[in-house]
């Protein structure tokens, strides 16, 4: 099977033989050009995708981040050995895989190294922690890869986090904006095979060597249950952090600052975030902008249903919102869970969730706050409706779009009656005035048949995004990747930063088609998009674009698999109509 980069690679090289016939001149030049061209192309199509890795066994549970020149940097634990280890590698913005084939081993230790973390070293490589149990118990252990590939701490084993007896595990981590990180984790060193859990801490230079006690400092060390800790800077060398606490019988929020050396800022074990009856769980954290933070979380209070609240806590680790926090679907019936959050650059933030409203599948809703606890203006009370296709949509994630708006990927069953009831991958952008830009109901990423789930994303640096998963496409667990720009396109990278002149609609290829073809239309300014199929007597039959679009260049998928199922072969009819501008070119369907 040809990879994306080959297809790309022989369509560049036919062109290229063309063009020497008529101008020999240009060898020199073509000579020169060809390496770059063989390997610096994202896959337009979702059915391909960019390999990462397909090293034997599973690689699973990706994480990315950004190298800081437009791509990411991509961290999996995998299996190929026998048992896992840790292995991460970089993808330029291009498209280009830049370390060794199949990724860089940044632990093969004797024993499992499993969930891994990642930030930036804020010079192009990356941090990366994860859970080591090369001792026996789960110790915490971290390595930092530079942007070469080339390992910058203790080769092979990676310098330890945290060695104290019994496990350590579920590990947060951020930057210390210095070229070192702060993490954070639940910790069992006193309270083994109970279930009891402390939240401890560390901060590691840009050396690897800890700053704050040896094996971390408590951060809340209180006789009851802590879990779930999430970590943000403070912006002046620590951190905030947030975890679910048992100590009152049931779940409550709490959160704790730890400034640059290691100092407890709030009171001994934290301070309540929300004390509501019944459980607060499972939180997330994003800065306010003002060396604050703005935390939300799944709660019960309801008893009938679990619902989205948040709450701002101020620099000294105050609440600066109602006590108890302010909820963001207005008690909407059913469970809205898995709430993830992201700051929307002006002093609030934009969080999205899986949510059951219907009673019968999970979708994806999102909602922002601004920097006073009020929804934001022109957002519903209820939240937004991200995704509401057939089947369940889950496991939501976000990042910035660098513009007051969020990009949210999800994993996606709207297709499993067609693909053997699995997960795809899909995306869409929300602006911060509440408008879906991209195609109704997401962008697919990956729909290849099989099973794709835990997606991770990061910024490309121009209003897009990097994003990757484990894909189970090739028999065990793989690692792809793909790229979306800011205007919803999953395309090569001829097409990126392009400022559309005009508005156009280019045939589709391959025409004649069978299982899929491939659309492209250009639109010089936002509005209302509509891209619609019609048969030979005008019946519409498949809409593929329905509502508001950005500028740019979009690329649509059209096939057996995304729309055309029901069809039989012959001639259909393809309109683009945007404004007053309407186009229609004819496609041809061959089963």
């Amino acid at each position: 099977m040809k990879t994306s980069y080959t297809i790309g690679f022989l369509e560049r090289w036919t062109s290229l033989t063309l063009l020497l016939k008529e101008f020999p001149g240009v060898l020199l030049v073509a000579a020169l050009l060809v390496p770059s061209l063989a390997f610096s192309q994202w896959s337009g199509s979702p059915k391909v995708n960019n390999l990462i890795t397909n090293a034997a066994n599973d690689q699973v549970n990706p994480v990315s981040v950004s190298d800081g020149n437009g791509g990411a940097i991509i961290a999996w634990q995998d299996k190929r050995s026998g048992h896992y280890d840790i292995y991460a590698q970089r993808v330029t913005t291009n498209g280009t895989v830049q370390w060794a084939i199949n990724g860089v081993a940044i632990c093969s230790a004797d024993s499992d190294q499993v969930n891994p973390a990642i930030i930036s070293d804020g010079s192009g490589g990356a941090i990366i922690a994860w859970q080591d149990k090369r001792s026996g118990n789960y110790d915490i252990y971290a390595q930092r890869i530079n942007a070469s590939g080339v390992l910058q701490w203790s080769p092979s084993a990676g310098d330890s986090v945290c060695k104290a007896v019994f496990d350590q595990v579920n590990i947060a981590m951020v930057s210390d904006r210095n070229g070192g990180a702060l993490l954070t984790w639940e910790d069992y060193r006193s309270n083994a095979g109970t279930g009891i859990a402390d939240i401890y801490a560390q901060k590691l230079s840009a050396a690897g060597v800890q700053q704050w006690t040896v094996n971390g400092i408590g951060v809340c060390t209180q006789a009851a249950a802590q879990h779930g800790p999430r970590i943000i800077s403070d912006g002046s060398g620590g951190a905030f952090i947030t975890w679910y606490d048992q100590r009152a019988g049931n779940y409550d929020i709490y959160a704790q600052r730890v400034n640059e050396i290691g100092g407890l800022v709030g009171i001994v074990d934290g301070v309540a975030v929300c004390t509501s009856a019944t459980d607060q769980t499972n939180p997330d954290i994003c800065s306010d902008g003002a060396g604050g933070a703005i935390i939300v979380w799944q709660d019960s209070r309801s008893t009938t249903s679990i619902d989205i609240w948040v709450q701002r806590m101020s620099h000294a680790v105050a609440i600066r919102w109602p006590v108890n926090g302010v909820v963001m679907n207005n008690n909407v019936a059913y469970n809205q869970i898995n709430p993830k959050i992201v700051s929307d650059g002006v002093g609030g933030a934009i969080m999205t969730w899986e949510d059951f409203r219907t009673g019968i599948t999970s979708d994806i809703y999102a909602q922002r706050v601004d920097s006073t606890g009020v929804v934001a203006t022109g957002w519903n009370v209820n939240g937004v409706a991200v995704c509401v296709s057939a089947n369940n949509q889950s496991h939501p994630n976000i990042i910035s779009d660098s513009s007051h708006g969020a990009i949210i990927t999800w994993e996606d069953k709207r297709d499993s009656s067609t693909n053997g009831n699995t997960y795809d991958i899909y995306a869409s952008r929300i602006t911060g005035s509440f408008a879906l830009p991209w195609i109704a109901n997401g962008v697919p990423i990956c729909t290849v048949d099989s099973n794709q789930i835990n997606p991770t994303a990061v910024t490309d640096g121009s209003g897009g995004a990097i994003i990757a998963w484990q894909d189970k496409r090739g028999g065990n667990y793989d690692v792809y990747a793909s790229r979306v720009l800011q205007s919803g396109s999953i395309t090569s990278v001829e097409n990126v930063g392009t400022v559309p002149t005009g508005f156009a609609l280019s045939q589709n290829y391959p025409n004649p088609f069978n299982p899929s073809t491939r659309i492209q239309y250009t639109i010089e300014s936002a509005g209302l998009v509509s891209l619609k199929v019609y048969d030979m007597l005008g019946r519409e039959v498949a809409t593929l674009v329905n509502g508001r679009q950005e500028a740019g260049t979009y690329t649509v998928q059209f096939g057996i698999n995304s729309g055309a199922s029901g069809l039989s072969s012959g001639i259909y009819f393809y309109r683009l109509k945007v404004g007053s501008f309407i186009s229609t070119k004819k496609l041809v369907l061959m089963k």
